[in-house]
Protein backbone atom coordinates (compact mmCIF):
# COMPACT_ATOMS: atom_id res chain seq x y z
CA UNK A 1 0.00 0.00 0.00
CA UNK A 2 0.93 3.27 -0.47
CA UNK A 3 0.84 5.82 1.99
CA UNK A 4 0.28 9.44 1.75
CA UNK A 5 3.93 10.56 3.12
CA UNK A 6 5.04 8.77 -0.21
CA UNK A 7 2.68 10.24 -2.57
CA UNK A 8 3.55 13.70 -0.86
CA UNK A 9 7.21 12.98 -0.96
CA UNK A 10 7.52 12.09 -4.94
CA UNK A 11 5.29 15.04 -5.76
CA UNK A 12 8.05 16.92 -4.19
CA UNK A 13 10.43 15.66 -6.14
CA UNK A 14 8.71 15.57 -9.13
CA UNK A 15 7.44 19.41 -8.28
CA UNK A 16 11.60 20.45 -7.91
CA UNK A 17 13.08 18.63 -10.88
CA UNK A 18 9.90 20.33 -12.93
CA UNK A 19 11.61 23.75 -11.94
CA UNK A 20 14.86 22.77 -11.90
CA UNK A 21 13.83 22.20 -16.01
CA UNK A 22 11.97 25.04 -16.41
CA UNK A 23 14.61 27.09 -15.02
CA UNK A 24 17.11 25.41 -17.21
CA UNK A 25 15.81 25.75 -19.94
CA UNK A 26 14.64 29.16 -19.71
CA UNK A 27 17.44 32.03 -21.37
Amino acid sequence: MISILMLVTLLMIVTLLIVTLIRSWSF
